[in-house]
């Protein structure tokens, strides 16, 4: 909980496109939730910013192959849609995007740092999703799926052929997909025993490794089942995959609706120590990112969510104005452990701001950092902040964001 909760106030405002706010009235005060009158010129920011960013001043090399993994991402299957039964990921909000620059590390390959790209060269963008049968790590079976578009088919198959070296245990046939090269190793002296499968489908690369700690002895044909399931469903799930030409990546457009330029930016004491997951994420790659993904998309699929954008605050777009009290409710029970959270005041001049922070006394206050959610219109933002009077003045900073151009 505590690692959800400073990772998500740095992970997953939205605002409205620019045709939304042109139309907009002309007040610069807001109706709030049960018709509260937000003066927006009364509500204390600090220096953090409070005009939309201009978002392509931030464009990297890696910008676009960011954009395509999150495309793969959108049509990569969770885990618990293999198998219903693994419905946790303790993983939450650790990056699941591949790229050139951000690339994959395989557990249990023998890799030396460093030597991916010239082993397995032509790597353009991919997905890392995670999903296992307990709530804790190593009580139970645990199952990673990797989804990596390589430059072309044949530099799929080298990558397949090559990483299936490099990864040791005992050989197994994987039933209908006979191209794929499996391993499994049935004990060893650290960690879990393990199947890892690779697979070569047109210019993706497909890996799927089963971690299973409680089977004794370790049954490779159930093992190879879940294998083969996953291998069904992803390439059922790439289906709905549009790959964009090579030669565009670098030009994807880096925003959605400017929904990603009315998030509040990361500054300097708050950015992440890994990768950057400033984006827009559709609705079914960021639930790639949830501790407990059917509880989080059944709340965005009532809510209506469409999109989400990131950065040092997390946006999301419901369906309606009347939707997002509902998802507030929701994202609260989801991330807020009652037994340390207590309500706190809300930011002087914002009432309808939900805020928490830690319960006077409690062991380790850091693990529970103080948290806020708002509503503007349509759209609902969480925001983390260092102690309460910082994360008042971010959450007044991303309601002026949402309602810029209104």
């Amino acid at each position: 909980m505590g690692q959800c909760l400073r990772i998500c106030a740095t992970a997953l405002a939205v605002a409205f496109t620019l045709t939304v706010g042109a139309c907009g009235r002309d007040t610069k005060d807001d109706a709030g939730e049960n018709g509260a009158v937000i003066e927006i010129s009364k509500l204390d920011s600090g220096n953090y910013p409070t005009t939309p960013s201009d978002v392509e001043k931030t464009r990297t090399d890696d910008s676009g192959a960011v954009r395509e993994a999150i495309k793969i991402g959108a049509a990569t299957p969770f885990v618990m849609e293999v198998d219903n039964r693994f419905i946790f990921d303790y993983h939450g909000y650790i990056s699941r995007i591949l790229t050139p620059r951000s690339k994959p590390e395989f557990t249990g390959t023998k890799l030396e740092s460093g030597e991916f790209n010239t082993i397995a060269p032509g790597l353009v963008a991919g997905w890392y999703t995670f999903g296992q049968r307990r709530a804790e790590p190593g009580l139970g079976r645990e199952i990673e799926m990797d989804v990596i578009r390589f430059s072309s088919s044949d530099s799929a198959k080298i990558a397949a052929q090559a990483l299936a070296d490099r990864t040791p245990g005992e050989g197994f046939r994987i039933t209908d997909y006979p191209a794929a090269r499996t391993t499994y190793v049935p004990k060893v002296p650290y960690g879990s025993p393990r199947m890892a499968s690779w697979l070569a489908h047109d210019d993706m690369l497909l890996y799927v490794r089963v971690d299973d700690p409680i089977s004794i002895p370790f049954d490779p044909a159930e093992q190879a089942d879940l294998v083969k399931r996953a291998f069904d469903k992803i390439i059922e799930g790439l289906k709905g995959y549009s790959p964009t030409p090579i030669d565009q990546i670098k030009s994807l457009q880096l925003d959605v609706d400017g929904l990603l330029s009315r998030t509040l930016p990361f500054d300097k004491d708050n950015r992440p120590s890994g990768s950057d997951p400033t984006a827009v994420y559709p609705k079914h790659a960021a639930v790639h990112f949830a501790q407990h993904p059917n509880l989080t998309m059944a709340a965005l699929d009532d809510a209506g969510v469409d999109d989400i954008a990131e950065s040092a605050t997390v946006i999301y777009r419901t369906r309606d104005a009347s939707s997002t009290t509902r998802l507030i409710a929701a994202l609260e029970a989801s991330d807020l452990d009652e037994e340390n959270y207590a309500k706190v005041d809300s930011p002087t001049n914002l009432p309808t701001a939900q805020c928490y922070n830690a319960k006077p006394g409690i062991s380790s206050p850091s693990n529970y950092p103080p948290v806020c959610w708002i509503a503007f219109d349509r759209y609902v933002a969480r925001v983390g902040g260092r102690n309460v009077q910082d994360l008042h003045q971010r959450t007044a900073a991303q309601y002026k964001l949402l309602a810029s151009g209104r």
